[in-house]
């Protein structure tokens, strides 16, 4: 089982405290690590635009740039990519969404994540569990 605590952050509405699991995202020898939201609510996994460029993403000529709809309703660009993602000790080939914009936050969608686990949000104990 993995286990990741929520994460207390302050907003308009105070205090709050989102389900974050800290991951690392590797591609072609880039690594980088980084928190993401779980989000139970996401179709795909999504990355803003700075952080697909750390991990060496590219526009190439074949990628089809699709859009996206939040809940916001705005539109977002992205391009499908695969990448590498390691949350503790499991490693999975996923699909990731990078946006070409920066105004994303870094979400841990359903695609290729939420099918390998039994995952359990626990409010009331502040964690999130990853079962196999």
């Amino acid at each position: 089982m993995i286990r990741h605590k929520f994460r207390e952050e302050k907003g308009s509405l105070g205090k709050v405290l989102p389900p974050i699991a800290e991951i690392v995202l590797e591609n072609n020898g880039f690594s980088v690590g980084m928190p993401m939201y779980i989000d139970s609510g996401a179709d795909v996994s999504m990355i803003p635009l700075h952080f697909g460029r750390a991990l060496g993403f590219k526009q190439k000529e074949k990628d089809t740039i699709q859009e996206i709809k939040g809940v916001s309703g705005v539109s977002i660009p992205y391009i499908l990519k695969e990448v590498t993602l390691i949350l503790n000790d499991k490693v999975l080939k996923i699909r990731i969404a990078w946006a070409l914009v920066e105004e994303v936050p870094m979400l841990m969608g359903r695609m290729d994540i939420f099918d390998k686990f039994r995952i359990i949000f626990d409010e009331r104990k502040g964690w999130i569990d990853f079962e196999e």
